[in-house]
């Protein structure tokens, strides 16, 4: 499934077209587009929204089989490849590539699913976690760093680890004073300390504690791998990233149940 940033960000791409060809594309696929002078930014934005699904990945397809024609309407040329570049780096955070003129998925297990950033920022943002804000911008840094020219893979994974660390330490504070414990049992600025007191207090499972580590390690390895591993930095850090986020996903509404629970 296409997250939000990737929809916006086409629509960044096809602002750069004559509105003819705009209006032609988007209708092409079922979809309907209502322009006001001056505003097509937004016009395309809320006719992207529209789409479902399938349309938007039809539309996707089409843009990525004619780039060459696209880019060839737009001048400076290189209005269109930072557009292109950047829409391509937000398709590979979703779990898709782009070969030459095709759109590959890089994840079988994607198809059904909505990208994890919304899901767990629009989670975020309801959840009343202390640090929600600075946990949504380190979201937020870890995909521009990815989607920059040239992409810092390593920056990614730092803003994701970051995220991750900073959500544990919130759900870590909840569960002790929930439990009226004063001082905390544990140093808030140590990671192993953190994960350690959650599994000690029952909110994970040392199973969990162990996945955890493991999550958390691989991210402070950073993207770079042996050339024979055979995996791309740029998979590598979207594999570890999703790790990351997947994580924060699983504190947030295990948490969050637990809260619901207790009487």
């Amino acid at each position: 499934m296409i997250g939000h940033r990737t929809r916006y960000s086409l629509a960044q791409l096809l602002e750069l077209q004559e509105t003819a060809v705009v209006i032609t594309l988007i209708a092409k696929h079922g979809g309907r587009i209502s322009l006001n002078q001056g505003t097509l930014l937004y016009d395309l934005v809320s006719a992207l929204q529209g789409l479902t699904d399938q349309q938007t990945m039809a539309v996707m397809a089409e843009v990525i089989a004619t780039a060459v024609d696209l880019r060839f309407r737009v001048n400076p040329k290189y209005r269109f490849d930072t557009r292109m570049h950047d829409l391509t780096q937000c398709l590979a955070l979703d779990g898709y590539r782009v070969d030459g003129t095709q759109l590959h998925r890089t994840d079988p297990s994607i198809e059904d699913a909505a990208p994890i950033d919304d899901d767990l920022i629009a989670a975020l943002k309801l959840s009343g976690a202390y640090r929600s804000a600075d946990i949504i911008r380190k979201i937020d840094d870890s995909a521009a760093a990815f989607r920059s020219s040239p992409p810092d893979f390593n920056a990614s994974l730092v803003n994701a680890r970051v995220a991750l660390e900073t959500l544990a330490g919130d759900v870590a504070q909840d569960v002790a004073a929930m439990a009226g414990t004063s001082p905390l049992p544990y140093d808030p600025s140590k990671w192993g300390e953190v994960i350690s007191y959650l599994r000690k207090s029952g909110e994970i499972s040392i199973e969990e504690e162990k996945g955890l580590a493991g999550v958390f390690n691989l991210l402070s390895a950073g993207a770079h791998r042996p050339v024979a591993s055979g995996i791309p930095e740029g998979q590598m850090t979207r594999l570890g990233r999703s790790f990351a986020l997947n994580m924060c996903w699983f504190l947030l509404q295990n948490r969050l149940a637990r809260r619901a629970h207790t009487p």
